[in-house]
């Protein structure tokens, strides 16, 4: 048996890249995790007004800081290409190498005004795990949010060999939605027998509608982060070798 280290950050996020940059790379500095999940647009914040020249040396440093404090980081990220603009999960490996990325399936029908759907559900092999990546309404599709068929895109990560699948939203706080994303992470992680590892973008005085943490392949959460504030969690997950 191995142990991995899977850590989440629940924070605020700024409208500024540099500012969210600054604790990012902090948060990366301080970590003893093997995989670092941060929240959804948690580099750029939720719009598509950055400079290119600015993301592209913010991706650099977060490079070399995850070279050098030898963590796997999974940013939620704005990134901008031919084929427009996406909602994006960029992976840096310990040593620093960009690993792959996931761009968002499913925005919803707000997104869609700023952000173009992805498509590719990938996953990803690392530290002995297979893996994929879920940002916001990929795992969901939260009903008056788009009317738009679910894809079971948990479903078919399950079905690729995902042993783990990283989840990052930015859900806001409306209580109304609390059930339906609790329940919806339980029963894909039961459905699909694996662990999802999902962070939310905290709220200085309001409690977010869905929880930071990671809930188990039997329905129960692993750890969970209280819903309101920033906080880091960390859950030390066991996986055979060989």
């Amino acid at each position: 048996m191995a142990t991995i280290r899977l850590s989440g950050v629940q924070m605020q996020i700024a409208a500024k890249l540099d500012d969210n940059l600054e604790r990012i790379l902090t948060l990366i500095r301080q970590s003893d995790a093997d995989f670092l999940l941060f929240p959804e647009l948690s580099l750029t914040g939720h719009h598509a007004e950055f400079s290119e020249k600015t993301l592209q040396n913010a991706w650099r440093q977060i490079s070399a800081a995850c070279r050098q404090s030898y963590t796997t980081a999974l940013i939620g990220t704005a990134c901008r290409a031919d084929e427009g603009n996406f909602i994006q999960t960029r992976i840096y490996s310990h040593e620093g190498e960009l690993l792959g990325t996931h761009e968002k399936l499913v925005p919803t029908e707000q997104e869609r005004a700023i952000f173009s759907p992805g498509s590719e559900l990938r996953t990803f092999e690392h530290l002995g795990i297979t893996f994929g990546c879920l940002v916001g309404n990929d795992l969901w599709v939260t009903p008056g949010f788009g009317p738009y068929p679910d894809p079971r895109l948990s479903y078919k990560l399950g079905e690729k060999g995902a042993d783990v699948i990283f989840h990052t939203t930015d859900s806001g706080t409306s209580s109304i939605l609390l059930p339906y994303h609790e329940s919806n992470i339980m029963l894909r992680a039961m459905e699909s027998n694996l662990n999802i590892v999902t962070v939310n973008a905290a709220r200085a005085e309001w409690p977010v509608n869905s929880p930071s943490g990671v809930m188990g392949p039997e329905g129960n959460w692993l750890v969970q982060s209280p819903r309101t504030g920033e906080h880091v969690f960390s859950y030390d997950l066991d996986i055979e070798t060989g």
